[in-house]
């Protein structure tokens, strides 16, 4: 049974579409044009795409200078913060002057507007927009003799409220060079070379304005593997060389950015050292000069070995000490760096330096829940409990990094005053030498002390000024910005392949829907949804106009064929010898009741059976148009009395086939239905013929047609395909029950199911 119904679920799915073929066949078509018009407007959109190498680390400095990278706050950054950098406005912005993207440049040809890029004749400066809502709004420019005109453009495709915008007079000439100012807008347009056709722009908004609405859009940016340092940047643009220039401009930026942000590093180092210097050298003069007096005054040309043994000591303490206050220096600064923000990366190299590894851990476990923090708040909101949790690790991270700081502040500050105190010592000891050994002794220890750092403070610096000069990014551009052959979008040739796939899906939901709410009988397969009555034949539909006698003008059509299979079907007669009576009606008019009645009788004709037909549908006649045939007498005028059997019964041309007419319209036909005279007719006719025929009126419009019911043999109700009402089929239901009517069986007619014609009731053919 699930395979019939399957079969018959497909069977009824075919029959929609091909009821509703040219709806269906028009909306691909319409589809097919509708996306190829659209395809036409489309500008095609290219990807242009670059790659960029990043170092790991600066090789600039070597990891052992313990100034450099003390005071520097650069290396060891992850490949994820340095494309997010690449996102940043502040890339983006140096990019945006070096390429345009503020205004746009069309040209009207061949019914559709075509950007260009380069070759403007024209330029849009000084841009200041009041009205955000005329951003995108295409503005039209005519020249005229030696100014021009503005207006808005109001094409079918650029169609926006007038209201908005202030009005621009179409009839004011404006010069170029001129400000021009509106209450939404002010620029000034410089001509750059003659033209004489009008030309369309676009005002696109700022430099943030742009990068926030088409570029971070537009831009897509990835590491091409994560074993190596290397990161693509894609743009999309439907001008190849303004996305090329544009990525170009941005990796120019990002290296630029990157010398500069090194260069500052190292003047700050420059700064430091040459502050330094000033000190040192001033205190170099002053004790190189006392030692060089000293000398001269009291005649000393060396000290004595125990007075260089104490300079030496002495100077290495002094020298210890500096070192630490050096590096006491540092970590104010890293103290005040951590309170202050909040990439602590940087500080790495200092406290490598510094050797305080378990900061270093520190640092490396705040990395790792930075980087979840910022995969989690792209997610979540902040009320999201595992974000707050890290949030709250990261500032406790922070607490002990500046803790630790702190404490190695303090040791250091600790060891001072421990060398302090050696110092002290030795300075005791000293105090013992005779007064001029004493003296060469500190100025000697000054003078030593001095001397190194100094020398030390001008070798860095030289290091530094050559840093400067010889500075390198740790970007370098692999591969410059090239853009694809093809479009990557729109998929033309697949949209076009797309177009009738979708006007057909479209078209079939609205047949769908269209065959769900019709109440019209659509194919013979709704009849047994509908009703259980037995479906007798299928007659199907012919293309003409007119319909009389089709059995005899070509007994082998399809029609032919179904009105044998139909006679096939009906009940036997028996040996009674009694005419079996046929009784043929319909819902409504126009479904082809009495057509089938006139082929149902000649069918039975040409099978050798002797058969009347009889006209009662005696409101609306028409049997006897199909025999060409009079109606002046027939059952009306013989019911009333006024005419005899032999009077209404007429000989057709065909070989037993007779009919009884009508006669006039009656003004009571239901009473003279019901009159005995047609019972002692119809008992007349029995014995005479084989079959009788019986055209009723349709008993959906009156009842004259269920007294004949009741006393035929067999009811033939005709239905029609795409005009009889579904809902008649539950009155019919109903109609039969009240009256007790059981031997009833349906036709089919006007079927456009033709390969069903044939053999379709053999099953249906018991009585």
């Amino acid at each position: 049974m699930q395979q019939q119904n399957g079969e018959l679920n497909l069977e009824n799915f075919f029959n929609i579409i091909k009821r509703y073929k040219w709806l269906i066949l028009s909306f691909m078509l319409i589809s097919t044009l509708l996306m190829a018009l659209s395809l036409y407007f489309k500008p095609s959109i290219y990807t242009t795409s670059s790659i960029l190498e990043i170092e790991s680390k600066s090789k600039n400095s070597s990891p052992n200078d313990f100034l450099l990278n003390a005071l520097s706050f650069s290396g060891g950054e992850k490949i994820e913060k340095e494309i997010e950098i690449l996102k940043t406005f502040l890339i983006h912005k140096e990019a945006l002057k070096k390429v345009n993207f503020e205004t746009k440049f069309y040209k009207h040809i061949n019914y559709k507007d075509v950007e260009l890029y380069q070759d403007t004749p024209i330029k849009v400066d000084n841009i200041t927009i009041y009205n955000p809502k005329i951003i995108n709004k295409k503005i039209i420019i005519t020249p005229k003799n030696s100014g021009f005109t503005l207006s808005y453009d109001s094409s079918i495709f650029n169609l926006f409220p007038k209201t908005n915008f202030t009005s621009l007079s179409q009839t004011h000439i404006y010069h170029y060079g001129e400000k021009i100012k509106t209450a939404d807008f002010t620029f000034t347009i410089e001509k750059k070379r003659e033209f004489n056709a009008p030309l369309k722009f676009t005002l696109l908004g700022n430099k943030r304005k742009v990068y926030d609405t088409i570029i971070s859009k537009q831009l897509s940016i990835s590491q091409i593997n994560q074993n190596a340092p290397l990161i693509k940047l894609s743009f999309e643009d439907t001008i190849p060389k303004r996305s090329e220039a544009y990525l170009n401009a941005i990796m120019q930026s990002f290296i630029e950015q990157s010398i500069n942000m090194k260069n500052e590093q190292n003047n700050k180092v420059l700064t430091f050292i040459n502050k330094e210097l000033t000190y040192i050298r001033s205190k170099l003069e002053s004790s190189e000069d006392r030692l060089k007096k000293f000398k001269i005054k009291n005649k000393i040309t060396e000290p004595s070995l125990q007075s260089k043994s104490y300079i030496d000591k002495l100077s290495r303490i002094e020298i210890q000490i500096s070192e630490n206050l050096l590096k006491e220096k540092l970590l104010n600064n890293l103290i005040v760096y951590v309170k202050h923000n909040n990439n602590l990366d940087s500080i790495a190299p200092s406290l490598i330096e510094l050797n305080d590894r378990p900061t270093l851990k520190l640092i490396t476990s705040l990395q790792t829940l930075q980087l979840q923090e910022g995969e989690l708040s792209t997610e979540f909101t902040n009320q999201y409990p595992k974000l707050i949790n890290i949030r709250k690790q990261i500032s406790n991270i922070k607490r002990k990094i500046l803790f630790n700081l702190q404490n190695l502040k303090t040791s250091f500050i600790q060891k001072n005053s421990f060398l302090k105190e050696q110092k002290i010592s030795y300075e005791q000891q000293i105090a013992t030498l005779p007064t001029k050994e004493k003296k060469i002794v500190n100025i000697n220890r000054d003078y030593k002390v001095s001397s190194t750092m100094y020398d030390y403070l001008l070798k860095k610096k030289t290091e530094s000024e050559l840093l400067i000069v010889s500075t390198l990014s740790d970007y370098k551009i692999i591969d410059n910005a090239h853009t694809q052959d093809r479009p990557i979008k729109p998929k033309r040739a697949l949209m076009i392949v797309v177009a009738p796939i979708i006007g057909l899906i479209l078209s079939i939901i609205l047949a769908t829907t269209l065959h769900a709410f019709n109440n019209k009988l659509n194919n013979l397969n709704e009849i047994k949804e509908l009703t259980d009555i037995s479906l007798y034949g299928v007659i199907p539909k012919l293309n003409q106009k007119d319909i009389n006698l089709e059995v005899y003008k070509n007994s082998s059509s399809p029609f032919s064929e179904s009105f044998r299979t139909l006679r096939t079907n009906l009940p036997k007669k028996d040996n009674s010898n009694l005419a079996k009576i046929i009784v043929v009606t319909s819902t409504i008019a126009g479904e082809g009741k009495t057509t089938t009645t006139a082929n149902l009788a000649s069918i039975l004709q040409m099978a050798g059976h002797k058969t009347v037909v009889l006209s009662l549908d005696l409101r609306k006649p028409s049997l006897h148009n199909y025999f060409n045939l009079q109606n002046n007498k027939g059952m009306s005028s013989y019911l009333k009395g006024e005419d005899s059997l032999q009077e209404i019964v007429f000989a057709t041309e065909y070989t037993n086939l007779h009919l009884i007419a009508s006669g006039p319209i009656p003004n009571n036909p239901s009473e003279l239905i019901l009159s005995s005279r047609l019972t002692e007719l119809l008992d007349i006719l029995k014995s005479r013929y084989d079959y009788i025929v019986i055209d009723s009126a349709p008993i959906g419009l009156v009842s004259d047609s269920i007294p004949l019911m009741k006393i035929a043999d067999f009811n033939l109700i005709i239905t029609r395909e795409n005009f009889t009402e579904k809902s008649f089929f539950e009155a019919l239901h109903s109609l039969l029950k009240k009256n007790s009517i059981e031997n009833v069986g349906l036709v089919l007619n006007a079927s456009s199911s033709t390969k069903k014609a044939y053999g379709y009731g053999y099953g249906y053919g018991e009585s």
